[in-house]
Formats: C-alpha cells, structure tokens, sequence
C-alpha cells in the first residue's frame, strides 16, 4: 500500500498531540522557528532527512510512523458500493461535484464558475451532497471531509463506467505508445508478476515525486489483452484491374 506523504505528516501532527506536546514546545524542544515547524508540518515535499528529525525528537522511527500513516490513510478512504455505486453510475455528475470539493479541495463556488452552474444548480447539489452524508451544511457555512479518496468497488456498474471513461481518455491522447508487442507467449503467473511489480514501481515513484515535488499529474494505463492477430483492415475486399494499373504506375514511377 502506497503511503501518501500527506499521511506521513499527518501521522507526525499525530504524534505530538498524542504526546501532549504543541508546536510551541517542539519549537523550544528543537531549537527551531515556530513558523518553520509549522511549514514543515504541512509541506508535503518535506524531505526523509527532516522526517527522521521530526521522529527522534518524538521518540519514535519510521516504521513506526508508516504504521500509522497507513492506518490514517485507510480512515480516510471511502468505498462506494451497492445502491450508492448504481446510483452514482446513473448520476456521475453528482460523485464528479462531491469528488472536486471533497478530494480536488476545489470550493463549491470554484466548481460552479467552473461549469457555469446557476446558483439554484449549486445550492442543489450541495444540498444532495448532505442528504448523502458527503457534507454537512450550516446556515451559510459548509463543513466536510478534505482529502478523501473514493474507492469503487470492483466489477459495479460504477467501476465500469470509470475504466470506460479512463480507456477512452487514455486512446484519444495523442501520446505515443512506448511498448507494444503483439502476440506474446506468457503464463497467467507471470502476468499477474508484471502487474504487481509495476504497480509498485509506479507507486514508489509517486511517493518519490511527492517528496520532492516534481513530476506532472500523469494517467497510467496497462493492459493485457487476447492474444489475437492485429490485421491493419477490417476485412478482404474484392478488387479489380483499376488496382493493377494504380501499382504499375506508383512503382514504375518509383523505379525510374
């Protein structure tokens, strides 16, 4: 499981609560500015070396907050499933609002001058948002969940509209293919190798980018399909001498 920086931190904020330590104290502890541990704290490209700083002065390791970090980063996922997937799959306009404000951190106003929505359209959605329990709403102030990460639940109606929608982003790029082979021999077992070790090189670059804050957002797409033979036309067709006369010419042409 790949651990997000973000959650690396938070495991560390954590920790000092936990601790009954603020930042003040830890400023004094330290021998560091009050605004620099808050920087740090929530810098999501803070480097390893200042995390194990942070860990000695809290009596703890790396392991220990990985452990936690993934425990904060599982309370922070949400799976969508049964009723909740059909009914998004039918409405995925709806999961794309709660999706901006929600993860993206996009403010709801931000979203609607974004798709010009009227400001009926918004209160709407907004509203639809709290009666699913994605937000609650407070006279003119709104409070919800930052941050979240929706997991669809695998084979739902949901799931296949998503990788619908990411294969037929990912075809119409104009993006080169770097690797295609055709017609490979390869066993179940070795297949299912190639996914897992490059899932998890995908994912440690990620964490590696994060850290250091570079890279662009990127879609990944990898398939395995049937090995069946690509032909470059849909089928044989029937021709005439017009064809003949047409190769004469071009290479006749070519060879003088």
């Amino acid at each position: 499981m790949h651990i997000g920086a973000e959650f690396l931190l938070a495991a560390i904020r954590y920790k000092i609560k936990k601790d009954g330590l603020c930042y003040s104290m830890l400023s004094e502890k330290m021998g560091i500015p009050l605004s620099t541990i808050k920087r740090h704290l929530h810098n999501s490209s803070l480097g390893l070396d200042k995390v194990l700083l942070y860990a000695s002065q809290l009596n703890t390791d790396l392991v220990e907050l990985s452990q936690l970090a993934r425990q904060l980063q599982r309370n922070n996922e949400y799976y969508i499933r049964g009723k909740e997937s059909d009914f998004f799959a039918g409405h995925p306009y709806l999961l794309d609002f709660i999706y901006m404000i929600t993860a993206r951190n996009m403010r709801p106003q931000e979203v609607a001058d974004q798709y010009n929505l009227s400001s009926k359209s918004l209160r709407l959605y907004l509203v639809i948002a709290e009666r699913l329990g994605y937000i609650e709403i407070h006279g003119k102030e709104i409070s919800y969940h930052l941050g979240r990460r929706f997991i669809i639940e695998e084979g739902s109606s949901l799931d296949l509209l998503f990788k619908k929608r990411f294969l037929q982003n990912s075809i119409s790029h104009d993006s080169p293919t770097e690797v295609c082979q055709g017609r490979v021999l390869i066993t179940q077992e070795q297949k299912k190798q190639l996914e897992t070790e490059f899932d998890n090189k995908i994912s440690e670059i990620h964490a590696a980018n994060s850290e250091s804050n570079c890279g662009e957002v990127t879609n990944v797409l990898v398939r395995f399909t049937p090995g069946q033979q690509i032909y470059f036309s849909n089928e044989l067709i029937e021709i005439d001498s017009s064809l003949l006369i047409e190769v004469s010419k071009i290479f006749n042409e070519v060879a003088s």
